[in-house]
């Protein structure tokens, strides 16, 4: 069966999920981890098999009511569909035929031909832990595996066989006691224990018991007598209904001999003559229609018109078109060179423009380590001479600050003191003449401002102002006066304030002594700055490094011209290559050309000169196959002739034959020969029937009427009757011993004991046949899987050694089974056998693979291969000769490649499908 499409309504990560037109020989499906790739098998094989237990992996979706999907497959040519849902313990199954019937989990079971899902994983799931499983298979192991990849439902016959020993334990054992047989024979040994103990009871008994013995013995004798009676007259009855068939015998006798000859004569000679004449008549025309045939292939092949030098021409084809492939990769190199070198020269010019300089600035500024070294060192120079300048400034800035504040409070101290004529006032204690002219000056105002505000505004804004003019006078007259009281106070404030002045005076002299030496710090700094700015243009001038770059800058700068040099070796290094690929595909256009001109095609350009060569050759290829196909033809048409003549001849040959047998000359005596040994034969068909219904007792019967036999029948019936009355007699006689035989044992012990001895005879027989069927069962079932290993493994391996032959190049030659506790060994095409550990791990995983799919080859249900990642452990050889040789398997044996790499994807054809790494797909992929 093969799998053309699949529908996901809801399982796993998928909802709604489709995937149709499935190719039939190889698929490839592609996705990252965790992108659905092992959901998307565990739904093939639950729609396949059912799903898994609750306690399992569960891919049910809580949000979506209908679980479970379709697959529709190809079987036998017809398509049908599976579908599983949500339903019992496994989901109910749905079979939809072409016909439109449907069908349910046993017909599922009958397509899959009993396979369940441990075979399944067995056969055709294949990824790097199964292919590593291998290696630990014993020669039982392998025993199993092969049974179950030759016989679907191997697993289920695994458990019979467990089964059986299983019921074999639970009824014996050797030495054990728990089983019902064991058991049951240690109950019958106390019975014959205490059985034996009664039979020595006494003499009389044993009297009874001879006598009952002896009438025991006339009844035999009678019995016997009864049973020759009845056999005699058994005999009788059957010589009375045989005797029309004697009858009917010695007629069929007679007219067999009055036949003429019928022998000699072949078995079914006629049968043979009509079908040998009919061969011959068909062959003859065979074989007219055959020259007929070779005449016209003949015709044909002459017809066809080559090139004389055809192999050099596809040859050159080949190479040219193997050469097109570089051709068109070294073409778009050359336009992607020619992209880099526009956008190489672009970022050059900006970057250019952004420093203001050109490329020769560039070229001659010098870019060497040393010189960055010194640079960076005269801006870490630089940088910490503005951290210095920053530090003095400060100091500076604070001791000026400082020296001014004191100059400040120096020059207010100084402010304050008194002088020299207000200290010998206050001494001398006199008034001043000019404060009662104050006071007057004062009082004249105020009445100034009450006239002229009368007058001219309103004469209460006027007493207002008088009134404030008035108050101030007297209030300067009140404090004048108070002053006289505080002159004494103010000498003593101006001892102290004099004090004061001489503290700060003292404070002012230390800080001018500061404030010079922080000037003289800065006067060296500027003296060092001077000497960095000269090292710096020093720099310049030696690395030809432009001025115009600002100083802040120039690392930067420098970092970008080294930069920029770079680019420009890259720019030389790409035009370089650019001419190197104009050279390369010039050979090429020259070579395409002159094979152009050699076939008389016109050369417009490389590639449609390639085509137009690539189907001139692909004619010439055609030509040649026809030719090569006319010519096997037609020389199998030959073959057959040659064989059509001979079995021409050979029935013939049989008809002479025949002839010979029955001596005879023409065909004509033949059949009159044949038609009477075809009467002979019935009449001795009907003889034998006869003869099966008469014994041979019958035919030496001396009886010749149907009276004489009725008086014997009615004499052996009276003797039968006589001796059934003597035995009746005997059975008394043996009823009145028995009777004293249970007076002497009126308790019964004896005879309970040996029925209860016979009863567990007949019990124990009754286990150990039950015993014997399981043990033969079992036996038989062994042999049966040891003969079907004997039988398929050689299929398996001769199968696998050649896959494993191709894959490996020839490298290795011949696989050997495993035996006596070793694995596989492989014959090494030097001459010498490995095991598989003493091979590398990729080509151990190339044997497994190579076995792997022998045994599904082999399987009698074909389903679809599923090999998710098997290339991981492979080099890029053996991957690319492993992928060849899965492509080429996959024509008579679909197989459905999963991968997360997509290097393995190439070379594998188009029919690929990808897996997205979402929470929830919705994706149809076609």
């Amino acid at each position: 069966m093969k799998l053309l499409e699949l529908h996901i309504y809801s399982f796993g990560k998928f909802e709604d999920f489709q995937m149709t037109t499935i190719s039939s020989t190889i698929h490839l499906i592609y996705g990252e981890n965790e992108a659905g790739k092992s959901t998307l098998l565990a739904f093939i094989e639950s729609i396949l098999f059912g799903f898994p237990a609750r306690h399992e992996e569960s891919y049910e979706m809580n949000h979506h009511g209908r679980f479970g999907g379709t697959l529709t497959m190809e079987s036998n040519g017809e398509k049908i569909v599976v579908e599983r849902t949500k339903g019992k313990a496994s989901g109910d199954v749905t079979i939809h035929f072409p016909d439109g019937s449907t069908g349910d989990e046993e017909n599922l079971k009958q397509l899959l031909k009993g396979m369940n899902r441990s075979s399944f994983r067995q056969i055709f799931f294949c990824n790097l832990n199964t292919l590593n499983d291998y290696h630990r298979y014993d020669e039982d192991g392998w025993n199993q595996v092969l049974y179950e990849a030759g016989m679907s439902g191997g697993t289920s016959l695994l458990a019979v066989e467990k089964a059986f020993d299983k019921r074999q334990g639970e009824l014996f054992k050797p030495g054990g006691r728990k089983p019902l047989l064991n058991d049951e024979l240690e109950n019958w040994e106390t019975l014959k224990k205490k059985t034996n103990e009664w039979a020595k009871k006494n003499g009389e008994y044993n009297r009874i018991v001879q006598n009952k013995q002896q009438l025991e013995g006339q009844v035999s004798e009678h019995t016997e007598r009864l049973e020759h009676l009845r056999s005699e007259r058994r005999n009788l009855d059957r010589e009375k209904r045989v005797f029309p068939l004697l009858k009917e015998k010695r007629r069929l006798e007679s007219h067999l001999s009055k036949l003429p000859k019928y022998k000699p004569f072949p078995e079914d000679g006629l049968i043979r003559m009509d079908k040998w004449k009919e061969q011959a008549v068909l062959l003859s025309g065979e074989s007219e229609s055959m020259l007929k045939r070779l005449q016209k292939m003949k015709e044909e092949m002459n017809s066809f018109d080559i090139m004389p030098e055809w192999k050099v021409f596809l040859q050159d084809v080949s190479y040219w078109n193997e050469q097109m492939v570089l051709f068109r990769a070294r073409s778009e190199e050359r336009k992607e060179l020619e992209r880099d070198l526009m956008s190489i020269e672009s970022i050059l010019g900006d970057e250019l423009d952004s420093l203001g300089l050109v490329r020769e600035d560039a070229n001659h500024a010098n870019t060497s380590f040393t010189a960055r070294e010194e640079l960076k060192q005269h801006i870490e120079d630089r940088n910490r001479s503005d951290q210095e300048y920053r530090y003095l400034n400060e100091s500076f800035q604070s001791a000026q600050e400082e020296l001014e504040k004191e100059e400040s409070e120096y020059e207010l101290l100084k402010g304050r003191l008194l002088s020299d004529s207000e200290r010998e006032r206050i001494s001398n204690s006199k008034r001043p003449a000019g404060r009662q002219k104050w006071q007057g000056g004062l009082v004249i105002c105020a009445l100034l401002l009450f006239i002229g505000l009368g007058l001219y505004e309103s004469w209460f804004l006027g007493i207002a102002s008088s009134a404030i003019a008035l108050i101030g006078a007297y209030l300067m007259t009140l404090t004048k006066e108070n002053s006289h009281g505080s002159d004494h106070d103010l000498l003593i404030q101006d001892l102290e304030l004099r004090r004061r002045v001489e503290q700060a005076k003292e404070q002012l002299d230390r800080l001018n002594r500061t404030y010079i030496k922080a000037a003289e710090k800065v006067d060296r700094w500027e003296a060092e700055r001077y000497q960095i700015e000269s090292a710096i243009k020093k720099w310049r001038s030696s690395n030809t490094f432009p001025d115009t770059i600002p100083l802040h800058s120039v690392l930067d700068s420098f970092d970008k011209i080294t930069s920029i040099k770079k680019r420009q070796q890259n720019y030389s290094h790409k035009q370089r290559q650019l001419e190197e690929l104009d050279y390369s595909l010039k050979v090429v256009e020259d070579g395409i050309k002159k094979v152009c001109d050699d076939t008389n095609i016109t050369y417009y350009y490389a590639e449609n000169a390639m085509q137009l060569l690539l189907q001139k050759a692909d004619e010439e290829r055609e030509a040649i196959r026809e030719i090569e196909k006319l010519r096997d033809q037609y020389q199998s048409l030959e073959s057959q002739l040659a064989d059509i003549n001979e079995k021409l001849t050979s029935c013939r040959n049989e008809m002479k034959e025949l002839m010979s047998i029955a001596e005879t000359d023409t065909e004509e005596a033949f059949r009159t020969k044949g038609n009477a040994q075809k009467e002979a034969k019935e009449i001795l068909n009907q003889l034998v029937t006869i003869d099966s219904q008469v014994d041979e007792s019958d035919l030496c019967s001396e009886r010749i009427s149907l009276e004489e036999i009725e008086s014997e029948l009615i004499t052996v019936e009276r003797e039968e009757r006589s001796v059934i009355k003597k035995q009746q007699e005997v059975y008394q006689q043996l009823a009145a011993e028995q009777e004293r035989m249970l007076l002497l044992t009126e308790d019964g012990t004896y005879e309970d004991l040996l029925l209860q001895q016979k009863q567990k005879e007949d019990e124990i027989n009754a286990l150990a046949w039950k015993w014997s069927v399981y043990k033969v069962a079992s036996d038989l079932l062994v042999k049966a899987k040891a003969r079907y290993q004997e039988e398929r493994l050689p299929a398996v391996l001769k199968r696998a050694e050649h896959y494993f032959n191709v894959i490996t190049e020839g490298r290795y030659t011949a696989i050997f089974p495993p035996s006596e506790g070793m694995g596989f060994r492989v014959m090494h095409s030097g001459g010498k056998a490995y095991k598989p550990s003493e091979l590398s791990r990729g080509t151990v995983e190339q044997l497994y693979l190579c076995i792997r799919l022998a045994l599904a080859s082999i399987s009698p249900i074909q389903l679809p291969i599923f090999l998710d990642d098997i290339f991981v452990n492979f080099d890029a050889k053996r991957t690319e000769k492993a992928k060849s040789f899965i492509k080429e398997f996959s024509i008579n044996h679909q197989v459905i490649l999963l991968t997360c790499h997509m290097d393995t994807t190439s070379g594998l054809g188009e029919n690929i499908h990808v897996l997205e790494r979402t929470t929830f797909s919705t994706k149809k992929v076609q």
